[in-house]
């Protein structure tokens, strides 16, 4: 796992700089965690989102923005890893997907320059360290034209490369016109809005399919 700072981190960052409520924070953080409920993810988020005004300017504008994806992308990571460690692959927070390798003739011999893409999760498995992806799951806490077209080129990126991968694009809150999420889907990526009921378990369930399938 290539990420470095969790969670955790960030919360013990607020509480050290004088934030008084936290302890809410932690007891939401802890019961996420353990139970992969999205409800109260939603509810730390909402936590989060309603004090912004007295953890900003603790944490500063870009940190809080990336606690709050952090969480995300963690609670995704926890659901995920406890069904996913225990089949052939492995579960890689923030890693790179080699999508291209360039040749150059350079001082009297071709040298090799190879091209990836970073990817928030990758279901797959690790060769001469390289990760292999069979999933790439992208996180956002919201979805716009713009982070859905980015997330599309990176798809395709690794498709080119890894043509049998699935693409998944998960989210709390999606304002894309149903037209651009028809398209993605149609595509090979798959968009779940957690804002919408029983998002999440469709999800998860439609990784865990796919994972029985290719066990067969």
């Amino acid at each position: 796992m290539a990420r470095n700072k969790k969670t955790i981190d960030y919360l013990n960052q607020l509480q050290g700089k004088g934030y008084d409520k936290t302890h809410g924070l932690f007891d939401l953080y802890y019961k996420w965690k353990e139970k992969s409920d999205i409800e109260l993810l939603s509810k730390f988020l909402d936590l989060l989102w309603s004090e912004v005004d007295n953890i900003r300017p603790k944490l500063g504008i870009a940190t809080y923005n990336t606690f709050r994806g952090i969480a995300l992308e963690e609670f995704i990571y926890e659901s995920l890893n406890k069904f996913v460690e225990k089949t052939k692959f492995k579960l890689f927070w923030n890693d790179r997907i080699l999508t291209e390798e360039f040749y150059i003739f350079e001082d009297g011999a071709f040298k090799k320059y190879p091209k990836y893409k970073a990817v928030d999760l990758t279901i797959g498995t690790r060769e001469d360290n390289q990760i292999h992806p069979f999933a790439i799951i992208s996180c956002k806490m919201w979805y716009g034209a713009d982070t859905l077209d980015s997330d599309r080129s990176v798809f395709d990126n690794i498709r080119n490369r890894y043509p049998s991968v699935f693409g998944y694009g998960v989210c709390m809150e999606c304002n894309v016109k149903p037209v651009s999420l028809i398209s993605a889907q149609r595509t090979g990526l798959n968009i779940y809005n957690f804002e919408k009921k029983n998002q999440f378990k469709d999800f998860i369930d439609d990784i865990k399919h796919n994972l029985q399938e290719i066990d067969k």
